[in-house]
């Protein structure tokens, strides 16, 4: 069983996990935890990657939960966020038939959790799988037997070929790709936008099994 924490628009690896592990556990129960992909995004640019953060409301300490984690409704992060989406994916293939809903679930909800995983949702729907995902009931302590935590492993500031070693990316279409080189492991959203449907192969593709066999 592999654990994982909540995300905002998660990176590819994350997804790939989603299509190819027969059960996700996903935290439901942990304090908030700061830049990591459980309020931020990586998006694709002309000048390379670009981060892109929620904001949360202020006040919050390290151990509140986060299903209590409400977002801001001050700095118009939302419609900074939309404004990034637009100049840098309005002309991928598959921008104009997706962005609306996705930024209608995004205003709909108040805390960071019940977003994304509506969003989480959403884009299985849009790519064509379920995966079998349960919440957690209590919170799961670090070294937890029988569980691959990944709650804090699979992280921006963290190589993802250590944490997640079986996760080999697949070259795909980049519009910015005229002018930067294959940028791997963005947001989700990059791949929907560029690859619409056929974004379930590139997940098929991006698991290496054997090489999990080897690093586990």
């Amino acid at each position: 069983m592999v654990l994982l924490s909540t995300a905002y628009f998660a990176p590819v690896a994350y997804y790939s996990l989603l299509f190819h592990e027969p059960e996700i556990l996903i935290e439901a129960h942990e304090n908030y935890n700061k830049q990591s992909y459980r309020n931020r995004m990586s998006i694709g640019t002309d000048q390379g990657p670009l981060s892109l953060s929620v904001n949360v409301e202020k006040g919050y300490s390290v151990k509140c939960p986060i299903s209590e984690i409400r977002l801001s409704g001050h700095g118009d992060w939302l419609h900074q966020h939309e404004i990034a989406l637009m100049s840098n994916y309005g002309n991928t293939p598959f921008y104009d038939y997706y962005i609306d809903d996705i930024i209608k679930i995004m205003m709909s909800e108040d805390t960071l959790f019940a977003m994304n995983e509506r969003l989480r949702q959403h884009i299985c729907t849009l790519i064509g799988f379920q995966p079998q995902v349960k919440f957690t009931s209590e919170y799961v302590p670090v070294g937890q037997e029988g569980v691959r935590d990944l709650r804090n492993t699979l992280h921006p500031k963290k190589d993802i070929s250590i944490s997640v070693p079986e996760f080999v990316p697949v070259p795909y279409y980049q519009v910015v790709g005229q002018k930067y080189p294959f940028m791997p492991n963005l947001s989700i959203l990059d791949l929907l936008f560029n690859m619409g449907p056929e974004s379930i192969f590139v997940l098929r593709d991006s698991i290496n099994n054997k090489k999990k066999v080897n690093n586990d």
